[in-house]
């Protein structure tokens, strides 16, 4: 059924609301009902009736001098009901500040005088008109971003997002909460397909609803979980959901003649923002033992630190979406100059008002896949940083980038866009990645290095370290490892491997940078060996800006 439109004239006088009606039929009758009422409270129970039915009224066409209730206390109150309805007065008689009211208080969207112009008039009403189905356009495409974000779009149940929003709402006290993880959601979409599934779980999400009357909060959180948020304790939850549980246990769920049985793991807990990763911790448990009977959270699952690597997670994910990965810069000297010719771009995620080094977030980064992320943000976020300057700036390649065979096109997308010399910046390869398992990353340097990109193995010395790897790569910068470095004034090993690894860079056309300098008679030493460039607190923190160039001189 069609939605049906109003335009509602108020007015006291008989002939001039016979005569508006009149007009305004003709230009709006085939699209809008003209409706009239001689009083405010007349008026009221229009659009009460209007209301009642759902249907839209577009604008209200109102005089000021009326028995009973005048017209800017008509509008002030029509705002409190239909705040969007377009409110016009029309009035030959209104004081200053009846029109001062109706505009502060009731939203006024236009004030004509009596006696009206026709085509002011039209006009007028056609802006209104406009206006509020441009508002009306607009919020239903708002309703529709937030049931995107905030809704399962097959199940129309609330969504992860819609779960976490409702945990951390600060206003929110103590919370129960049941998982549910359908476990042989795998087998079911490797025989039967997604479609059949999701028929399933559409089905079983309409029994559950039921069995909890609606009384409790339903999320469907993933296409295998499911959770069950309430103001219950969480005993009296459990026992709720246990019934459904043995129910569906003896229970299978037909779908066009076909008997399916849906296996389901079950975990509790109580909390308020961390009761979602304290009953994911116990899912997780439940899993592990193939213990299909409730689990509950205990403190002893969060001895190793889980339920705090997923707020960690949480934060790195939030920091991701919001763009809140940042660049903070180190700055790298040349030993001959005494000054800083050169930055490291060194990742941080923004956590409220603090930021968090690498060491906080970088291994759950890897563990999620999330790090890949990170890294083209930081790309993207220090060539922006370094438009239109001439410093160099060199940034940390993980297996993640170098395994993408387009990765060096985009690479020189991002040189393009933000205007910067291939050769301004540096690629530094971490020490810790294999080009056994990654068989692209060769092959990625490669194509770096033939854009004018510049390579740098980091953390030279380590784990994968070996010559092979410098006839791989070629590189342009050996960074030799702070812990070598750090050795160099009481340990004459570390002095002989340092002063090899200078020797062979030299030897191959590579220069050498010394990490971790935190000690003047370090850098003595590494002035000694010939090792050209230094990096290390004793020469500059890590920082969001970088230095003035009237501050780039060393003094230590």
């Amino acid at each position: 059924m069609e939605s049906k439109y109003y335009i509602l004239c108020v007015d006291d006088e008989f002939f001039i609301l016979w005569n508006l009606k009149e007009q305004l039929k003709k230009v709006f009758g085939a699209n809008f009902i003209i409706e009239t009422a001689e009083s405010a409270e007349s008026a009221k129970e229009i659009i009460d009736e209007i209301n009642a039915h759902g249907e839209d009224l577009a604008v209200v066409i109102c005089d000021q001098v009326m028995p009973g209730q005048k017209g800017d206390e008509f509008l002030i109150a029509l705002q409190n009901t239909n705040p969007k309805t377009k409110k016009i007065m029309l009035t030959g008689q209104a004081p200053a500040q009846a029109i001062g009211n109706a505009l502060n208080h009731g939203c006024l969207y236009r004030y004509l005088s009596k006696p009206w112009d026709a085509n002011d008039l039209e006009l007028t009403i056609k802006q209104a008109i406009a206006s509020y189905f441009q508002e009306k356009s607009l919020e239903e495409k708002n309703h529709e971003l937030e049931r995107s974000l905030y809704f399962n779009p097959d199940t129309k149940f609330p969504n992860f997002e819609s779960l976490i929003k409702t945990v951390t709402n600060p206003h929110v006290q103590n919370q129960s909460i049941v998982l549910i993880k359908i476990a042989t959601y795998p087998i079911i979409i490797k025989n039967f397909g997604i479609s059949v599934y999701r028929k399933l779980v559409g089905r079983f999400l309409e029994m559950l609803n039921v069995h909890l009357k609606g009384e409790h909060s339903i999320f469907h959180i993933y296409e295998d979980e499911i959770a069950i948020l309430s103001d219950l304790t969480e005993e009296e939850l459990t026992k709720i959901v246990d019934t459904f549980r043995l129910m569906t246990k003896s229970d299978d769920i037909v779908l066009d003649d076909v008997s399916f049985h849906l296996d389901c793991y079950f975990s509790s807990a109580n909390g308020k923002e961390d009761c979602y990763y304290k009953a994911k911790l116990a899912l997780f448990q439940s899993e592990e033992n193939s213990n299909k009977n409730f689990v509950a959270y205990t403190d002893e699952l969060s001895t190793d630190h889980h339920l705090q690597n997923f707020q960690t997670s949480q934060k790195i994910r939030n920091a991701i979406l919001k763009k809140e990965v940042v660049p903070f810069f180190q700055g790298i000297v040349d030993n001959k100059t005494n000054s800083i010719y050169k930055f490291e771009c060194l990742a941080r995620i923004k956590d409220k008002d603090k930021f968090l080094p690498p060491h906080y977030f970088l291994n759950l980064a890897k563990a999620t896949g999330s790090i890949r992320l990170i890294g083209l943000q930081m790309i993207d976020e220090s060539m922006k940083y370094f438009s239109g300057s001439e410093f160099e700036f060199s940034i940390n390649l993980t297996e993640s980038e170098l395994e993408y065979t387009s990765f060096s096109k985009w690479v020189e997308t991002k040189l393009n866009e933000y205007k910067i010399n291939p050769n301004q910046i540096t690629f530094e390869i971490l020490e810790d990645i294999s080009f056994l398992e990654n068989k692209n990353s060769v092959n990625t340097i490669r194509e770096l290095k033939s854009i004018g990109c510049q390579i740098a193995i980091d953390d030279f010395g380590i784990q994968h370290s070996n010559l092979s790897r410098l006839l791989e790569i070629d590189p342009d910068y050996l960074k030799i490892d702070g812990q070598f470095i750090r050795e160099l004034p009481n340990n004459p090993t570390a002095f002989l491997l340092v002063k090899g690894i200078v020797e062979l860079a030299h030897g191959i056309g590579a220069k050498v940078v010394a990490e971790y300098v935190d000690k003047p008679q370090i850098q003595e030493i590494i002035n000694n060996l010939g090792i050209e460039f230094s990096q290390g607190y004793l020469f500059m923190e890590p920082s969001k800006e970088i230095p003035p160039p009237n501050q780039l001189k060393i003094q230590y």
